[in-house]
């Protein structure tokens, strides 16, 4: 492409330089003054030409990032719309992930629990900290900032998002994640990291004292459900403590959950699918 324009160029340039010679030669034959109109219509064809050449080269790379700036202006670079341009176009995310795994991994464990979890009923309404279920992205970020990381993913045709930020309490390195999905706020997680600073039981314990009444409870893994069907998993795996908090009040949530989970016991074809592309998205 280089070697065909500038071999275009080349004989443009010949001829410009005969044409120009001619007409100074008119000029002194008629003995009239030369008209440089004709020079600028000239330079200004030549620079078109190479200004289209220019874009033609170079279209891959600038339309995208004239696409991705628009995305940026009018959702904002922590919006679904921004993260899956990258992953569209496959390009390295800007942000951190929250995750190594699915998201979909993560309600997966309310609809399929382990063998050995314990199971508690609590009178007390279950609730996340400060921030109410089915708030939308745009307060929670009103209230917590820009998160410290991110990641998306499509549930069927619904999306998906997870936010997160890096927290202490009380001297503990936690990370606390907002699970979205169609931008309402309806699970989160906090995650700790680093067994060896914690013991189980410094978390477990103030846990069972708030929902079940003191009650003594020692087990790695266990659910517990208030009279609104809203759940907590306590888990501990040896090597990060986890407790997730989902809601269960709105119908319209609750179907595009069950419709991909709820059958995995049986024909689970519909979330066999969504952890495919999700795997895939992620590895992209």
């Amino acid at each position: 492409m280089v070697n065909i324009f500038l071999s275009g160029f080349k004989a443009f340039y010949l001829r410009f330089t005969l044409l120009d010679f001619i007409l100074l030669a008119k000029t002194g034959e008629d003995g009239t003054t030369f008209d440089p109109s004709m020079l600028y219509l000239i330079i200004a064809l030549l620079g078109i030409f190479v200004a289209v050449l220019f874009l033609l080269l170079t279209r891959a790379r600038i339309f995208p990032l004239i696409r991705l700036g628009f995305i940026r202006l009018r959702y904002g670079r922590y919006s679904f719309e921004f993260i899956e341009f990258f992953k569209a176009n496959n390009i390295r995310n800007p942000h951190n992930n929250c995750i190594k795994d699915e998201i979909s991994m993560h309600f997966y464990i309310f609809y399929k629990p382990k063998r050995d979890a314990l199971f508690f009923q609590t009178e007390t309404k279950i609730d996340f900290g400060k921030i109410p279920f089915l708030t939308s992205y745009k307060k929670l970020a009103c209230s917590k900032g820009e998160p410290d990381c991110i990641n998306i993913a499509r549930f069927d045709h619904s999306r998906v998002k997870l936010v997160g930020f890096n927290e202490t309490l009380q001297n503990m390195k936690i990370k606390t994640l907002f699970y979205l999905v169609e931008d309402l706020f309806v699970m989160g997680e906090y995650h700790f990291p680093d067994l060896n600073r914690i013991k189980a039981d410094e978390i477990l314990t103030p846990l069972t004292r708030k929902y079940l009444k003191n009650e003594s409870v020692h087990s790695d893994n266990l659910y517990i459900t208030d009279p609104s069907g809203n759940k907590i998993n306590f888990e501990n795996n040896g090597f990060s403590i986890t407790i997730r908090y989902l809601f269960h009040g709105n119908e319209k949530l609750n179907s595009i959950l069950d419709s991909l989970f709820g059958n995995t016991g049986g024909n689970g074809n519909a979330f066999i699918k969504t952890m495919k592309q999700e795997e895939l998205l992620n590895r992209l």
